[in-house]
């Protein structure tokens, strides 16, 4: 595939805006900071879709950079946290739906004791995670909502990791680098919101988060089959 010339552009000018947007954050510079986190995500999935070889490109993967941009607008906006938090849910349903079909049944099945083993060691993450939250939580009375978010989170991860597993590439393992790093920018983003507000946990978010989903978007773009929408018999055939 050759790629065009404006990805180049789009993708330079994501760079420069990620830069500005880290910048100001790092300074506290909040209404040009506020301006830049919206448009991250537009730029990235505008960047994946220039970018990403025909044969390969998936419509879900635009869908749930949208739904990213959508989580960090309503987190911008005071008292829409709940719609951000069910925005980026949204988001990480469809990256899980994108690693159940590349991964497939089969090897699920294949490879259940390494299943059930990295489901241990996030189902673990999770309990201890929860329990250092939970009175703070219960406290501002989202404790429900952020349950289902963090096994949404979990699962996220359990299904990259089972993807970079079955098809050991530097593609598959930059999927599983990214969902870890969203999961690490997540956890600061609940220490920033609930726990203590350092000057120094919005650029760490920031970081983790951009590069969690820079990550996915790269791993995904190069994943061994392309898949759009349409589901057809044929596809859940294939997933089993």
């Amino acid at each position: 595939m050759k790629i065009p010339y404006f990805f180049y552009i789009i993708f330079c000018f994501y760079l420069i805006l990620v830069f500005v947007h880290l910048f100001c954050c790092f300074h506290e510079i909040e209404d040009i900071r506020k301006v830049t986190k919206v448009f991250l995500m537009p730029c990235l999935a505008f960047t994946y879709y220039l970018g990403c070889p025909k044969e390969k490109f998936s419509k879900i993967i635009l869908v749930a950079l949208i739904f990213g941009c959508l989580g960090d607008l309503f987190l911008i906006i005071k008292n829409l946290f709940v719609l951000g938090v069910a925005s980026f849910l949204l988001g990480h349903l469809l990256y899980i739906f994108i690693f159940f079909f590349e991964t497939g049944l089969k090897n699920y099945k294949k490879n259940i004791i390494v299943f059930i083993a990295v489901c241990l060691v996030y189902l673990y993450a999770e309990k201890r995670v929860l329990l250092y939250f939970k009175p703070v939580l219960i406290k501002e009375g989202v404790w429900g909502p952020l349950i289902v978010y963090t096994s949404i989170l979990a699962i996220l991860n359990v299904s990259s990791a089972i993807y970079a597993y079955c098809y050991t590439n530097i593609y598959s393992i930059l999927t599983y680098l990214g969902s870890l790093t969203f999961a690490i920018s997540d956890v600061i983003l609940a220490q920033q919101l609930f726990v203590e507000n350092n000057k120094y946990y919005q650029i760490i978010i920031m970081t983790t988060y951009i590069l969690g989903q820079s990550l996915i978007s790269l791993g995904l773009a190069n994943k061994k089959s392309s898949m759009d929408l349409n589901i057809s018999k044929d596809v859940i055939k294939k997933m089993v």
